[in-house]
Protein backbone atom coordinates (compact mmCIF):
# COMPACT_ATOMS: atom_id res chain seq x y z
CA UNK A 1 0.00 0.00 0.00
CA UNK A 2 1.21 3.36 -0.88
CA UNK A 3 1.66 6.15 2.19
CA UNK A 4 -0.84 8.99 0.66
CA UNK A 5 -3.46 5.69 0.86
CA UNK A 6 -2.82 5.30 4.64
CA UNK A 7 -1.84 9.08 6.08
CA UNK A 8 -2.21 12.63 5.44
CA UNK A 9 1.05 14.23 4.39
CA UNK A 10 2.08 18.17 4.73
CA UNK A 11 5.14 20.48 4.97
CA UNK A 12 5.78 22.35 8.17
CA UNK A 13 5.17 26.00 8.50
CA UNK A 14 7.78 28.67 6.20
CA UNK A 15 9.22 30.45 9.21
CA UNK A 16 10.11 33.41 6.65
CA UNK A 17 6.37 34.27 6.31
CA UNK A 18 5.76 34.25 9.94
CA UNK A 19 6.45 37.82 11.59
CA UNK A 20 9.22 37.73 14.44
CA UNK A 21 7.62 39.73 17.65
CA UNK A 22 10.25 41.39 20.17
CA UNK A 23 8.13 41.29 22.71
CA UNK A 24 4.89 40.33 23.24
CA UNK A 25 3.38 38.01 20.43
CA UNK A 26 3.26 33.94 20.77
CA UNK A 27 6.03 32.35 22.17
CA UNK A 28 7.17 28.97 20.24
CA UNK A 29 10.02 26.80 20.81
CA UNK A 30 11.30 26.40 17.10
CA UNK A 31 12.41 22.93 15.76
CA UNK A 32 15.97 22.71 13.35
CA UNK A 33 17.71 20.29 12.34
CA UNK A 34 20.61 20.82 14.63
CA UNK A 35 17.24 19.63 17.64
CA UNK A 36 17.41 16.24 15.79
CA UNK A 37 19.92 13.36 16.36
CA UNK A 38 19.91 11.47 13.33
CA UNK A 39 21.68 8.54 14.02
CA UNK A 40 18.64 7.96 16.90
CA UNK A 41 15.64 9.46 15.40
CA UNK A 42 15.37 11.48 18.29
CA UNK A 43 14.55 15.39 19.59
CA UNK A 44 16.79 17.62 21.80
CA UNK A 45 13.50 19.50 22.59
CA UNK A 46 15.31 21.56 25.41
CA UNK A 47 17.58 23.27 22.87
CA UNK A 48 14.89 23.80 20.51
CA UNK A 49 15.26 27.74 19.80
CA UNK A 50 12.38 29.79 21.11
CA UNK A 51 10.87 32.66 18.95
CA UNK A 52 8.16 35.04 19.34
CA UNK A 53 5.76 35.52 16.64
CA UNK A 54 2.67 37.98 15.97
CA UNK A 55 0.96 35.33 14.45
CA UNK A 56 -1.15 32.34 16.83
CA UNK A 57 0.14 29.45 14.87
CA UNK A 58 -2.53 26.29 14.08
CA UNK A 59 -1.55 23.12 16.01
CA UNK A 60 -1.49 21.57 12.55
CA UNK A 61 2.04 23.32 12.52
CA UNK A 62 2.87 22.04 15.95
CA UNK A 63 3.78 18.37 17.26
CA UNK A 64 0.84 16.23 18.59
CA UNK A 65 1.39 12.67 20.29
CA UNK A 66 1.57 10.30 17.45
CA UNK A 67 3.08 12.66 14.83
CA UNK A 68 5.85 11.44 12.65
CA UNK A 69 8.42 13.84 11.43
CA UNK A 70 10.47 12.59 8.39
CA UNK A 71 13.45 14.90 7.58
CA UNK A 72 12.97 16.78 3.60
CA UNK A 73 16.71 16.33 3.51
CA UNK A 74 19.52 14.09 3.37
CA UNK A 75 19.91 11.71 5.92
CA UNK A 76 16.39 11.92 6.14
CA UNK A 77 15.83 11.41 9.50
CA UNK A 78 12.57 9.81 10.88
CA UNK A 79 11.10 10.89 14.66
CA UNK A 80 7.98 9.66 15.98
CA UNK A 81 6.44 12.15 18.79
CA UNK A 82 5.67 10.46 22.11
CA UNK A 83 7.61 12.20 24.81
CA UNK A 84 5.41 15.13 26.30
CA UNK A 85 8.55 17.50 25.80
CA UNK A 86 8.63 17.09 22.16
CA UNK A 87 4.90 18.05 22.01
CA UNK A 88 4.24 21.48 21.18
CA UNK A 89 7.11 22.48 19.30
CA UNK A 90 6.84 24.83 15.72
CA UNK A 91 7.57 22.54 12.77
CA UNK A 92 9.50 23.95 10.05
CA UNK A 93 9.37 23.42 6.63
CA UNK A 94 12.48 21.24 6.93
CA UNK A 95 9.99 18.84 7.84
CA UNK A 96 7.36 16.37 6.16
CA UNK A 97 4.29 15.92 9.34
CA UNK A 98 2.67 12.58 9.00
CA UNK A 99 -0.54 11.66 10.43
CA UNK A 100 -1.07 7.45 10.13
CA UNK A 101 -5.11 7.05 8.83
CA UNK A 102 -6.15 3.92 9.24
CA UNK A 103 -2.98 2.31 10.08
CA UNK A 104 -0.91 1.79 13.33
CA UNK A 105 1.50 5.33 13.63
CA UNK A 106 4.09 3.17 15.30
CA UNK A 107 3.96 0.90 12.61
CA UNK A 108 4.13 3.25 9.24
CA UNK A 109 7.05 5.21 11.67
CA UNK A 110 9.26 1.74 11.15
CA UNK A 111 8.33 1.63 7.92
CA UNK A 112 9.34 5.08 7.01
CA UNK A 113 12.72 4.45 8.96
CA UNK A 114 13.77 1.15 7.31
CA UNK A 115 16.42 1.19 5.08
CA UNK A 116 13.83 0.37 1.97
CA UNK A 117 12.25 3.46 2.53
CA UNK A 118 15.11 5.45 3.00
CA UNK A 119 16.60 3.80 -0.04
CA UNK A 120 13.96 4.69 -2.17
CA UNK A 121 14.02 9.20 -0.22
CA UNK A 122 17.92 8.63 -1.13
CA UNK A 123 16.88 7.69 -4.43
CA UNK A 124 14.40 10.35 -4.85
CA UNK A 125 16.91 12.73 -3.22
CA UNK A 126 19.65 12.24 -5.85
CA UNK A 127 17.40 13.50 -8.72
CA UNK A 128 17.05 16.74 -6.94
CA UNK A 129 19.41 19.60 -7.68
CA UNK A 130 18.67 21.33 -3.96
CA UNK A 131 20.80 19.68 -1.20
CA UNK A 132 19.19 15.72 -2.29
CA UNK A 133 15.67 17.37 -1.11
CA UNK A 134 12.38 15.18 -1.39
CA UNK A 135 8.65 16.60 -2.13
CA UNK A 136 5.70 15.24 0.20
CA UNK A 137 4.66 13.24 -3.62
CA UNK A 138 7.93 11.10 -3.24
CA UNK A 139 7.45 10.19 0.22
CA UNK A 140 3.55 9.94 -0.22
CA UNK A 141 4.22 7.48 -3.17
CA UNK A 142 6.74 5.10 -1.32
CA UNK A 143 5.01 1.56 -0.48
CA UNK A 144 4.72 -0.56 2.74
CA UNK A 145 3.49 -4.34 3.36
CA UNK A 146 -0.07 -4.48 4.02
CA UNK A 147 -0.30 -6.51 7.19
CA UNK A 148 -2.82 -7.53 9.69
CA UNK A 149 -3.31 -4.56 12.80
CA UNK A 150 -1.78 -6.94 15.13
CA UNK A 151 1.28 -7.36 13.29
CA UNK A 152 1.72 -3.29 12.76
CA UNK A 153 1.54 -3.31 16.33
CA UNK A 154 3.79 -5.60 17.02
CA UNK A 155 6.21 -4.61 14.76
CA UNK A 156 6.16 -0.58 15.84
CA UNK A 157 6.32 -1.20 19.74
CA UNK A 158 9.47 -3.15 18.76
CA UNK A 159 10.98 -0.54 16.94
CA UNK A 160 9.95 2.23 19.15
CA UNK A 161 11.67 0.09 21.78
CA UNK A 162 14.91 -0.35 19.68
CA UNK A 163 14.91 3.46 19.35
CA UNK A 164 14.59 3.53 23.06
CA UNK A 165 17.50 1.08 23.86
CA UNK A 166 19.64 2.84 20.93
CA UNK A 167 18.98 6.74 23.11
CA UNK A 168 20.22 5.00 26.21
CA UNK A 169 23.05 3.77 24.78
CA UNK A 170 23.51 7.10 23.63
CA UNK A 171 23.70 8.66 26.62
CA UNK A 172 25.43 5.44 28.63
CA UNK A 173 28.04 5.81 26.08
CA UNK A 174 28.60 10.17 27.08
CA UNK A 175 28.42 9.01 29.93
CA UNK A 176 30.95 6.56 30.16
CA UNK A 177 32.96 9.16 27.82
CA UNK A 178 32.76 11.74 30.56
CA UNK A 179 34.06 9.29 33.56
CA UNK A 180 37.44 8.38 31.20
CA UNK A 181 38.05 12.06 30.46
CA UNK A 182 38.11 12.93 34.23
CA UNK A 183 39.47 9.81 35.46
CA UNK A 184 42.51 10.07 32.32
CA UNK A 185 42.42 13.98 34.23
CA UNK A 186 43.47 12.56 37.71
CA UNK A 187 46.01 10.26 36.20
CA UNK A 188 48.20 13.03 34.40
CA UNK A 189 47.74 15.38 37.23
CA UNK A 190 49.11 12.09 39.65
CA UNK A 191 51.94 11.46 37.17
CA UNK A 192 52.60 15.43 36.66
CA UNK A 193 52.98 15.78 41.04
CA UNK A 194 55.40 12.22 40.95
CA UNK A 195 52.44 10.19 42.68
CA UNK A 196 52.76 7.59 39.90
CA UNK A 197 56.01 6.35 38.18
Amino acid sequence: MRIQDIATLKTGAVLSRLHKAETGGNLYRVLSLRNIDDDVGAIEARSCTPMRFTEKITDEFLTQKGDILLRLSAPYTVVFIEDDSDIGLLIPSHFAIIHAVGVDAKYLYAMLDSDEIRKQLFIEGSASTTLATISIKSISECKIPRISLQKQELIGKYHLEAKKELRLLRRLWAEKRKLNRIQYAKLIKKIDEGELV
